[in-house]
């Protein structure tokens, strides 16, 4: 019996101290950073502007990978199935937590799965029409969505999305029928909307505010808690008359489940160092972030939990099926 016991001891100490080593030397290579949307998307540009400073900081470089598909589910299903070593993370975006809900592609859970290391920012997202459709406000487009009904249709660049979600609130609260045709990502879908063969999106709004300086695209309405700077004459959702229909979309980084809580713990403390650069920051509000205050691993778990809750939880009363 004291042989079994001091072995056991002995690989319980080992464990220890092989976390206590991993950590102490990590990163001792790359490390990746998986954005599971398109390049030169918001999420694309987000990651990148951050990572280049986490590779400063360490002397060691953090790669952005873009692996896109099935509205981000295969990227997490990457990471989710990746070595918890701290050499592979998540950007997760509120997709990360409606997919599994929503499409047979999401083979991972998204809290069980992986655990959080931060909380970065929130994003504003803006409902957009073609500079020639006839309507000036969200009301106004409501109600010509009403007299064309199953006639309107709208990007929608994958299922969970906040786009998707924020769409789907507004067809909910307002009582009308927008089809959607999927793309994949914003970015993709832009030129049709210009064009006016799609009728309306929610995009993001590093996307969206160049194409309106343009006239190119009208924007209707702000999904935010107040007026963004780069758009002070576009109402919130609150104001434009439909508060129930706003969906704040988040950006934060996760890591598979069983990565040592010490890397952890430095990954946390690298990100929160980049977010509070004012360099970082003031880039980050370039690409339409609200950057948040740093937070904790528990925080960002936290949220994960909150999220899929609250989302099966809609997705089950508006009976949304999986996919």
């Amino acid at each position: 019996m004291v042989p079994k016991i001091m072995a056991a001891c002995c690989v319980a100490l080992s464990g220890v101290m092989t976390a206590g080593v991993h950590a102490e030397e990590y990163p001792t290579r790359p490390v990746s950073v998986i954005v599971p949307f398109p390049a030169g998307g918001t999420p694309d540009a987000f990651a990148r502007i951050i990572a280049e400073r986490i590779g400063r900081n360490w002397g060691n470089p953090m790669v952005v990978e873009v692996k896109p598909g099935a509205g981000g589910s295969l990227g997490a299903t990457l990471v989710a199935n990746s070595a918890p070593d701290g050499y592979t993370a998540l950007l997760a975006t509120l997709s990360h937590v409606t997919n599994p809900s929503l499409s047979s592609a999401a083979n991972y859970d998204p809290v069980g799965d992986f655990k959080g290391v931060a909380i970065l920012a929130t994003a504003p997202v803006v409902a957009l029409v073609p500079a020639a459709m006839p309507v000036n406000t969200l009301k106004e487009f409501v109600e010509h969505v009403r007299q064309r009904p199953g006639e309107v249709n709208y990007l929608m660049p994958g299922i969970g999305t906040s786009m998707h979600l924020n769409t789907e609130m507004l067809k909910k609260t307002a009582g009308i029928d927008l089809v959607p045709i999927p793309y994949k990502g914003i970015p993709l879908g832009i030129p049709d909307l210009i064009s006016g063969r799609l009728s309306f999106t929610m995009s993001p709004l590093s996307i969206a505010n160049p194409l309106i300086s343009k006239g190119l695209l009208r924007p209707l309405a702000v999904a935010a808690p107040k007026r963004v700077v780069e758009l002070p004459d576009t109402p919130t959702f609150a104001e434009a008359g439909f508060p129930d229909a706003q969906v704040v979309s988040w950006y934060a980084i996760v890591v598979p489940a069983k990565t040592p809580r010490p890397v952890v713990e430095r990954l946390n403390q690298e990100f929160n160092k980049a977010i509070r650069d004012p360099e970082v920051r003031n880039r980050l509000e370039a690409v339409g972030a609200i950057v948040s205050e740093p937070t904790s691993p528990e925080n960002t778990d936290s949220l994960l939990k909150a999220e899929a809750m609250r989302w099966s939880q809609f997705f089950r009363e508006a009976n949304i099926s999986r996919q």
